[in-house]
């Protein structure tokens, strides 16, 4: 048999950080550095502790990543390359119409990529290839008779539209829009299991693209169009009705209108007839006016010198035919012969000859006669003019009205020619250079895209990584057993006293005393633990309790009063769980009254007394179990029995009930100095330990601290920073640890 070696590895304890706190105190609080390093430090502990768990979760993760790269269908990735520039060149330049949006960069080429995967130009792509009327793309996707595409020779209006959309959808499903990083470029990608297919689609999509944005480019102006076309009609119906309405009147009131052209090439028509005429015969009068002056002076000279009158009016004469010979020319490059001035002149010059003619040969006679021929036409001209004048006069009041028609008029014709002009720019408004480009071309794919094994196992080992991690967190939350002895001061603000490993021999009595064991030295830790919690030592007079059975609280009994007789102090056990004594199974003992004899009055304090062969203490057992054990714990004779126990011995350790379910336990606690709190490792539950706790604190009892039992060696070696560690170099069986 090997020998055994071990290490023992105690915890500095300090008496005033260590003392036992009430249960109302709560757990210490933590630094955040520390509350970090302690998340950190629990699902560290909870990775090893399930590390089978999740290498089954990874390896099961893998597994299918393998069978679905098997069973999948390979598929090609074409790519074709378009180039978007933010501008572009117009062919026309027409100011004030801005066609395009002109946002910011980003939400240009955002719009851009939401485009290249909108629906209408799927379905666009999917209408020029013929996708829709195509079986046999449907049946490459998976999408057989059986999904309820209808045959090709027998497809109405309502199939066509639902294959439409099916292929568009499709399409969608397998497009990837991939700008390229720090440029104007972007790759259209299409995956499908045929690679003529997939380029195909792919130089389709770019191609669709590009036409998709002439059409938009184009359309952004039917709105314009459509209502500059109604405004249209609308001048249109004004304009001939206000022209209507303009000739109705000048036909009703005479009035007759001259066009003019003035210095800009304008034509306008701001003359009347009559006031022509009236200008024309004016000029007519001043001229006859003048003839006159010209043949009163002539009568006057051949009166007074016939012969210089001659002459003179010969003279006067030729020059005066000269001056209107030359108006008549001037007139006749604008008007007709027949027009009344250049007939007055005509008429005037004939008559100029007829006097020249008769030259030498006028007398005052013949100057007499030009003077009545002259006052003649005067008076002829005066009347005539006299007659436009008045009616120029009523033909004015009219002209107001007609002038207020025709503005209306030239309003109309001005916004309707106007309208009609910006209809005409707009029509061609949309023409330009597009603003995108095929770069390059989508070439078939020698190979298939996908499935890719190394891609195929990276995705199913972080997938089942995640996912493990995922399970040990829910399972961590899940699971609120104490696993962690140092949960005992982080959780239930308690000071931990010592932790019991797990042993498997049934013969604890003699792992006790085997002072080389494991056992031993975990309850002498304990022990000497217990030595500092009060000035005088170890506490006079305490207890052991748990939340629920069988959690090692009798064993840590029996063993600490074992090791405290062996320092040569009094001790005395008391068994007080009369209902379920456990401490029978550890220490063989005579048959005789035990406590429940002593309080019911059945016996005296020396009967129950005994004294176990070899073990060096004095022991209470539990007696027969009576049917009121609280009401006995809560007597006056069980105080007497302390304070007698009190008296005779340096210590009292008592094995006191489960404290869930039963009122002994905190009865129990008002009597003693404090309590030692026993949590089973792995099993002991962290809300059943604060609910025991809880009623504990009801009574006032005094929690010392809380030991952790029933350790598995395993976690010991996962770095636990309670402050004690152990190392064993033999290969004997370990001990078992039942009782509790």
């Amino acid at each position: 048999m090997n020998t055994p070696t071990f290490t023992y590895e105690e915890a500095p304890f300090d008496p005033a950080a260590q003392a036992a706190v009430p249960v109302s105190d709560g757990p210490r609080p933590m630094r955040l550095d520390e509350r970090a390093l302690s998340v950190i430090e629990r699902y560290f502990h909870a990775v090893i502790n399930r590390r089978l768990m999740i290498l089954a979760v990874v390896l099961l993760s893998l597994t299918v990543g393998v069978i679905t790269y098997l069973m999948a269908t390979p598929r090609y990735m074409a790519t074709a390359r378009v180039e978007i520039a933010r501008t572009q060149a117009k062919v026309v330049n027409m100011g004030g119409i801005d066609i395009e949006d002109r946002g910011r960069d980003l939400q240009f080429y955002e719009t851009q990529y939401n485009l290249l995967k909108a629906r209408s130009l799927a379905e666009r792509v999917a209408r020029v290839l013929g996708l829709q009327n195509s079986d046999s793309f449907f049946e490459t996707f998976g999408f057989g008779q059986e999904e309820g595409a209808p045959a090709p020779k027998a497809r109405n209006a309502r199939d066509q539209a639902a294959r439409l959309e099916a292929a568009a959808s499709i399409l969608l499903a397998n497009i990837e829009i991939d700008p390229v990083g720090n440029s104007n470029l972007v790759d259209i990608h299409f995956k499908s299991p045929d690679p003529a297919l997939s380029a195909r689609v792919a130089n389709a999509w770019a191609q669709e693209y590009i036409q998709s944005n002439l059409d938009r480019r184009f359309n952004t102006t039917a709105d314009a169009r459509g209502f500059l076309e109604q405004r249209l009609n609308q001048l249109r119906t004004r304009l001939e009705a206000s022209e209507r309405e303009l000739v109705a009147y000048s036909s009703s009131k005479g009035i007759v209108t001259l066009s003019s052209t003035d210095s800009e090439g304008k034509t306008s028509a701001n003359r009347t007839m009559v006031m022509d005429d009236l200008g024309t015969l004016n000029n007519a009068l001043n001229a006859a006016v003048a003839e006159r002056v010209a043949a009163e002076s002539a009568l006057a000279a051949a009166s007074a010198n016939p012969n210089a009158a001659n002459q003179g009016t010969i003279a006067g004469l030729r020059q005066r035919r000269a001056e209107l010979a030359a108006r008549y020319s001037a007139l006749l490059t604008k008007f007709e012969p027949g027009y009344p001035e250049a007939e007055a002149l005509r008429t005037e010059i004939y008559s100029i000859d007829q006097s020249i003619a008769k030259e030498g040969g006028q007398s005052r006679t013949d100057a007499l006669a030009l003077l009545r021929a002259a006052q003649t036409k005067e008076a002829e001209f005066r009347k005539r003019v006299d007659a436009l004048t008045k009616e120029f006069n009523v033909q004015r009041s009219n002209l107001i009205e007609y002038q207020i028609l025709q503005r209306d008029v030239d309003t109309n014709r001005q916004l309707y020619d106007g309208l009609l002009q910006r209809y005409k720019e707009i029509g061609v408004a949309g023409v330009g250079t597009n603003n995108i480009a095929i770069v390059d071309r989508a070439d078939v794919p020698s190979g298939p895209y996908e499935p890719n094994l190394p891609r195929n196992l990276m995705v199913s080992l972080l997938i089942g990584l995640i996912l493990a991690a995922a399970l040990v967190v829910i399972a961590e939350e899940i699971d609120q057993s104490l696993r962690d002895p140092a949960d005992v001061q982080r959780e239930l603000g308690l000071p931990l006293l010592g932790t019991i490993p797990r042993v498997d021999d049934k013969d604890v009595g003699e792992e006790l005393q085997d002072k080389k064991t494991q056992l031993y030295e975990s309850y002498l830790a304990v022990r000497t633990n217990l030595s500092f919690l009060t000035d005088h030592g170890a506490p006079r007079v305490f207890m052991l309790t748990s939340s629920r059975p069988n959690e090692g609280k009798s064993l840590s009994a029996y063993a600490l009063a074992r090791l405290f007789a062996e320092t040569g102090a009094k001790t005395v056990l008391v068994d007080a769980d009369m209902r379920n004594t456990r401490l029978d199974d550890l220490i063989a003992l005579s048959t005789g009254p035990g406590l429940s004899n002593y309080l019911s009055g059945a016996s005296n304090i020396d009967e129950v007394l005994q004294r176990p062969d070899g073990q060096g203490f004095t022991m209470i057992t539990a007696g027969p179990m009576p049917p009121n054990a609280a009401e006995l714990l809560a007597s006056e004779r069980f105080r007497n029995l302390l304070d007698y126990l009190r008296e005779t011995y340096d210590h009292v350790i008592i094995d006191a009930p489960p404290v869930l379910g039963l009122a002994d336990a905190p009865l129990l606690s008002r009597s003693v100095d404090g309590v030692l709190f026993v949590v089973e490792s792995n099993v002991g539950k962290l809300r059943v330990v604060r609910g025991a706790l809880r009623r504990l604190e009801l009574p006032g009892a005094k929690v010392f601290g809380a030991l952790v039992t029933k350790l598995d060696n395993r976690n010991l070696s996962y770095g636990y920073g309670y402050g004690y560690g152990y190392g064993y170099g033999y290969g004997s069986n370990e001990k078992a640890q039942k009782a509790g």
